[in-house]
């Protein structure tokens, strides 16, 4: 037995075939209303009140799977919990709930008048303007009511077809068989209206915005007399050109497919409403989603901007440090590239010096100090030519030792003057006597009798070579 129902032990009877019957001795069965997606509709007597009319709803019982049986009567259970807890003038009041044998019945107030559906199919032309607005205030009355509550109740299926109107032309809501409590943690059951359902309740999701939703397809048919396509924005002036603009941008934001850019509440929406309807002293306040909108689109360009201009500073500040970079470089560079020219140049008159000194029989070493420093001594007087430790004397050198030199020991060795600035080698490998052939016969030379440079077997063969 479920929670909030009694077990009667009645028998089931159909009033059309059995003529009316009593459910728990005071509910009087009496006529057949209606067949709804979740059961039977009947006509009823309050026994106990001078037989005021009320509505007795029993859950269909002829279900072809357990499973489906079983999610309807989970539905129907909780309409009667939801609407037990429920009090607005815009909410059919529940009267009485209970169970007989394997059938679920709900008792609930009476309402005279038709839905919304029936009344403009009967009307055969969609509404007036201004009447479907005022409609459309009270349901976001009672949504603001079903939302405030704690926690707050998610209508689901909210359609002409479950919006009542009355004798007063009152808005009455009635089928709450889907609603629910919305919390973060609750069912996400697949339950969808074709064209009235906003897109995250396909994946089972619902807050009070998807009311909103519902509530503007809801509005988009009664001004146009067309059902709303799934899935899309709304526009009632597409169909009909005589709706003004306010009520055209009022269902084009309440249908947005992004939660985010519809209204935010069903409260903010009947401000909205109200302006149209009564206007507002304050015109500034017309269409506040706009300005959200416009508001949402600078904040977004702002942000966006200081990214990129975050970026083009980071950039080019990489780029200016590359650049020095760069530039101290190219500075080092063109540095050493004029000392690599003042190198140059100074080498440069030294071998035009150096080609001149030789036009006159002598040379100065190629390689000296740049800087115009005397290089130091080497030991031999040459005066500063690096190659002097290897045998290379300076010009006076060489001339006394090409006077002083005696015969050759051989006829292999070279002995022209000029050789003499060079390392001259004998046919054995050694070193020859002008080029310093070993530091003892070095000594030998500079040993040597000047009486023994005018033997004439030594200095005949030095001055043939120089006549050569």
């Amino acid at each position: 037995m479920s929670p909030g129902f009694e077990d009667t032990g009645l028998p089931y009877r159909d009033p059309q075939r059995d003529g009316p019957f009593v459910l728990r001795n005071r509910w009087q069965v009496v006529d057949y209303l209606g067949q709804g997606g979740m059961g039977t509709v009947y006509l009823g007597k309050d026994l106990n009140l001078d037989e005021r009319k009320c509505v007795v709803k029993k859950l269909r019982d002829d279900f072809f799977r357990e499973e489906d049986k079983e999610k309807a009567q989970q539905f129907f259970l909780r309409e009667a919990k939801v609407l037990s807890k429920l009090t607005h003038p815009n909410i059919v009041l529940v009267l009485d709930s209970f169970r007989e044998g394997d059938d679920y019945y709900l008792v609930m107030e009476y309402v005279e008048g038709h839905n919304l559906h029936d009344m403009l199919k009967e009307r055969e032309e969609p509404f007036p303007e201004e009447q479907v607005l005022t409609w459309a205030r009270q349901v976001c009355d009672v949504l603001h009511y079903l939302h405030c509550n704690d926690p707050p109740v998610i209508y689901r299926d909210l359609k002409p077809s479950n919006i009542m109107i009355d004798t007063k032309d009152r808005v009455k809501l009635v089928d709450f068989g889907i609603a629910r409590l919305y919390q973060e943690e609750g069912d996400n059951t697949h339950v969808v209206s074709q064209g009235y359902s906003p897109p995250e309740q396909y994946w089972g999701g619902a807050d009070p915005r998807s009311d909103v939703y519902a509530l503007g397809a809801t509005v988009y048919f009664l001004l146009t007399g067309e059902e709303p396509l799934a899935l899309t924005v709304s526009s009632p002036r597409d169909m009909r050109a005589d709706v003004s603009e306010a009520a055209d941008l009022i269902v084009q934001r309440a249908t947005q497919q992004d939660v985010f850019l519809r209204y935010q509440s069903a409260a903010e929406m009947k401000e909205e409403l109200d302006y149209v309807l009564d206007g507002d002293p304050q015109p500034v306040q017309q269409f506040k989603w706009l300005e959200m909108a416009v508001g949402l689109v600078v904040m977004f360009a702002s942000v966006g901007g200081w990214f990129a201009y975050s970026k083009y500073m980071e950039v080019s500040n990489q780029a200016q440090q590359a650049a020095k970079t760069n530039a101290d470089k190219n500075h080092e560079l063109e540095a050493e590239l004029r000392q690599v020219k003042i190198r140059e140049e100074q080498l440069r008159k030294m071998v035009d010096e150096n080609n001149a000194l030789r036009s006159k029989g002598g040379h100065r070493p190629l390689i000296g100090m740049p800087d115009g420093r005397e290089a130091p001594s080497n030991g031999t007087g040459g005066g500063g030519s690096p190659f002097a430790p290897f045998g290379f004397g300076g010009l006076g050198q060489q001339r006394q030792s090409q006077s002083a030199e005696e015969g050759r020991g051989s006829a292999g060795e070279i002995s022209s003057p000029v050789a003499m600035t060079y390392p001259s080698y004998s046919e054995s490998g050694s070193i020859g006597e002008g080029g310093a052939r070993s530091k003892f016969k070095e000594q030998a030379l500079v040993d040597r009798d000047e009486s023994q440079l005018t033997d004439p077997e030594g200095l005949a063969p030095m001055e043939e070579d120089t006549q050569r």
